[in-house]
């Protein structure tokens, strides 16, 4: 007789500080145990290395005299490789392959911007407000416009993985435009194929990092599926919603929808229903080449492992996930 499976967390008892109401997790079924295991090792097996400027290249990057854009070590490139397409994954979408001209690239533009040490609180997309040093001739420069207007852009001062790099652009909640969840789009994009990367550092001390995601040749693709939600159904790790600023999506890869629809998130765990915040329809920017792109905030809803919530949007989906914790988990009891 098979036995039940558990997650260590369902002898637990919650009891929110707000509320007298006694919360159980809920338990996860055979098949959501086994996809668990698996993400959770596969997540294990992925490149922690910390890089930073004494380790990210294979030939340093040059600015004073003469315009090299160096080259980054492949520990690095096939790192975040690995990381995107363990997050696609994650939502059920095909994998992308590395594209070596796309990198050339991607490192050319990321050594401009180090170059120009780019103000990273404004928009680079294209350098709308950067003028062509000397010392970059104008096919670099013009090269640098085009690819970053085409790229993921990411600057940050602090020693990361290039993990760590992906999972800033998955959960975009330092997109200086605000909650449209471009970068995550275009990372989960039902027709990307292939992708870039750079990375350099600017004298101001801050990593440019350009990861090329718009292949004109995708546009015309048929897409791997229909739509993508931002917490994915059935299991989805916590980490990727915890933190600010964290807006939630809904993607559709052909279907419009007009208008902002009245979103609702239940845990069926406690029956305690929440409607969405900050509801938007950013479909005309056309980010991932999504018809139409919906993002929101659950609200003060809070997330517990092991829950399972109910997602409902009148007009485009309703489903469930539950969450699971991806990093350091408690074991699985047989």
């Amino acid at each position: 007789m098979i036995k039940k499976i558990y997650t260590a967390l369902l002898c637990l008892l919650f009891i929110f500080p707000f509320s007298n109401t006694k919360v159980y997790a809920a338990e996860f079924t055979p098949d959501e145990i086994n996809k668990i295991a698996h993400l959770q090792q596969e997540y294990a097996q992925l490149d922690t290395t910390t890089f930073n400027f004494n380790n990210l290249y294979l030939s340093k990057p040059q600015f004073k005299n003469r315009f090299k854009q160096g080259a980054l070590v492949p520990a690095y490139l096939n790192s975040q490789l690995a990381y995107t397409n363990y997050y696609r994954q994650l939502f059920g979408l095909t994998p992308v392959k590395e594209n070596f001209q796309d990198n050339i690239a991607a490192q050319k533009t990321a050594a401009v911007l180090a170059a120009l040490n780019a103000n990273p609180r404004i928009n680079q997309h294209s350098l709308p407000f950067e003028k062509r040093p000397k010392v970059i001739n104008k096919n670099v420069w013009q090269l640098a416009r085009n690819i970053s207007s085409k790229a993921n852009l990411n600057f940050n001062t602090s020693d990361q993985t290039a993990g760590d790099v992906i999972t800033d652009l998955l959960t975009d909640q330092y997109n200086l435009t605000g909650a449209d969840t471009g970068h995550r789009a275009w990372l989960l994009s039902t027709r990307l194929t292939s992708t870039g990367a750079g990375a350099a550092y600017g004298k101001n001390g801050y990593r440019y990092s350009v990861q090329k995601v718009f292949n004109p040749d995708d546009v015309f693709r048929i897409p791997s599926q229909e739509m993508v939600t931002y917490p994915s159904s059935d299991v989805f790790p916590i980490e990727l919603l915890q933190g600010q600023n964290i807006a939630w999506s809904v993607y559709l890869s052909d279907q419009s929808f007009n208008g902002n629809p009245i979103i609702t998130i239940t845990d069926k765990d406690t029956a305690q229903t929440y409607q969405a915040k900050n509801v938007h329809n950013y479909s005309k920017s056309g980010y991932g080449n999504f018809e139409t792109i919906i993002t929101y905030y659950p609200g003060a809803i809070p997330l517990v492992v092991g829950h399972e919530y109910e997602v409902k949007i009148p007009g485009l989906t309703s489903y469930t996930f539950k969450l699971f914790q991806l990093k350091n988990p408690s074991e699985l009891i047989q």
